[in-house]
């Protein structure tokens, strides 16, 4: 396979943009280039600027590109790894708050209850959604429940479709729900039962090109994850005003632990359930949403605020300081003393009572990004990587400008063997860190420059991406 130079690179990933709002950086850039050589040999055409000439004139190289060759490259570039009951915080947030809120509000209700899973690649996510409701309510049907699933990958609708799975994608089904609701098959696979099958309904949508298959407030639940990190914000941005036009009053919207509505979208309200954070449509969202965005690390907290002028810092951003612990006892001022003494306390080095007052802190205040970062650093250097995971990212969910966070998430990814992931972290650590403060920097690598930051971040980055496609290229030769 030889690399892609960077015109041709350039004309590939403009191309993806512009017929499906996906965004390939640098990072992907090896991805995209084994791609582009599996389908160059496949049609027979001699290069890029050929290939892609072909696909935009509807033209037939060796009678086999045209429009089905451009589902193949979507196919190619869009169909990921997933897995049944993903994200356990979210899974629980569905189950005891949002699916029981939906089933209440619905009953008896004209249309049925409305789930659009956006982006559903081979199945699973609509899936354990008709699972979770089944086992809150087992006599749904279709005529009170129903779930669309949409990807833009033909192929990933093909499996979805034989609802039959194997390996890492049922890991996490717990056994109770496996004996319920799936029916084994042949070789060890798992098949997704006739009741969970019934409720779903599966349909090929380009999220971007075509126009959103439901009609204004018919949708009660939209999940849409691990979807908009491939577009560019501008597409997401579009993405989102679609979900808040498509959501009845009330309606939710799930997006992946890494996506956020930070500078994309003021028209939900975001709120915390549990471990996981969730956004509603509603009457109050927009111009009161500025209210409830979350706290970002003030003085009160014992820092100076992140150098933000680059990005801008908005109005409400400025206005939602930590209250100072002098004020009336409040759930802000608690969380603001409890922050305070967290601080101290891993200056100290005693970074067990650290994580108890940064937990105490969550605990006041579900959106004070700063009291996460101080929880996942404390349970990090204690060695407690697999629980400072979700700290961390719920930092950056909050806080995207926070480049220490995405910075100690990378770490904790990396050491856990998750390079994939760690790789992201890092690249995200590397565009973030000039907003970092100094006193903050001299903590987290004892003061290193600018510049010299940026560069690690960027090498950690680079040798995480080498580890995840070692790791790969060793699992598809024993595939």
């Amino acid at each position: 396979m030889r690399p892609l130079s960077d015109a041709d690179f350039d004309a590939v990933r403009e191309h993806l943009r512009a017929t499906a709002g996906l965004a390939f950086d640098e990072g992907r850039r090896g991805g995209l280039a084994a791609v582009v050589a599996d389908r160059l040999r496949e049609t027979g055409a001699p290069d890029v600027p050929t290939y892609l000439g072909s696909l935009t004139s509807h033209a037939d190289i060796d009678h086999r590109l045209g429009d089905n060759e451009q589902q193949r490259l979507l196919d190619a570039v869009t169909v990921q790894e997933t897995q049944f009951f993903r994200n356990a915080p979210q899974i629980e947030a569905l189950r005891r708050r949002v699916l029981p809120e939906l089933l209440r509000r619905t009953a008896g209700r004209a249309r049925p209850l409305t789930i659009w899973s956006a982006g559903c690649s081979t199945g699973e996510e609509p899936y354990t959604l008709a699972m979770l409701l089944l086992e809150l309510a087992p006599a749904l049907g279709r005529d009170t429940v129903r779930i669309i699933g949409t990807d833009v990958s033909a192929e990933a609708l093909r499996a979805a479709a034989r609802a039959t799975y194997t390996g890492r994608s049922v890991e996490s089904v717990p056994t109770i729900v496996r004996d319920r609701w799936f029916e084994p098959r042949p070789g060890g696979a798992l098949g997704v039962g006739n009741a969970a099958r019934a409720l779903v309904e599966l349909r090929r949508h380009n999220l971007v090109t075509e126009p959103v298959p439901f009609a204004p407030g018919e949708v009660d639940l939209v999940v849409c994850r691990n979807v908009t990190i491939y577009f560019h914000r501008d597409t997401t941005s579009r993405l989102v005003g679609t979900f808040h036009h498509v959501l009845a009053e009330g309606g939710y919207l799930l997006l992946g632990h890494a996506e956020t509505l930070w500078q994309v979208s003021d028209a939900f309200t975001l709120l915390p359930v549990g471990d996981a954070f969730v956004y509603r449509r509603s009457h109050e969202s927009g111009s009161q949403a500025d209210e409830r965005q979350p706290a970002q690390r003030g003085s009160a907290a014992g820092r100076s605020e992140p150098r933000r002028s680059e990005l801008g810092r908005s109005e409400s951003a400025r206005r939602r300081r930590v209250v100072p612990a002098r004020q009336p006892v409040s759930p802000e001022s608690r969380a603001a003393t409890a922050l305070t003494e967290a601080l101290a306390q891993m200056r100290t080095g005693d970074y067990r009572s650290a994580a108890g007052r940064a937990e105490a802190a969550v605990r006041a205040d579900p959106l004070l990004a700063a009291a996460y970062i101080v929880l996942g650093r404390a349970r990090a250097t204690l060695g407690q990587d697999q629980v400072a995971v979700a700290p961390l990212r719920n930092a950056v969910y909050l806080d995207p400008t926070a480049g220490d966070a995405h910075f100690l998430l990378g770490g904790a990814l990396a050491r856990l063997g998750r390079f994939s992931a760690a790789a992201a972290s890092y690249r995200a650590a590397a565009a973030t860190v000039h907003l970092i403060d100094d006193d903050t920097r001299q903590e987290l690598l004892d003061g290193r420059g600018l510049a010299e930051l940026v560069h690690l971040c960027q090498r950690l980055g680079e040798a995480a991406s080498e580890r995840a496609a070692a790791e790969s290229t060793v699992e598809a030769t024993h595939a």
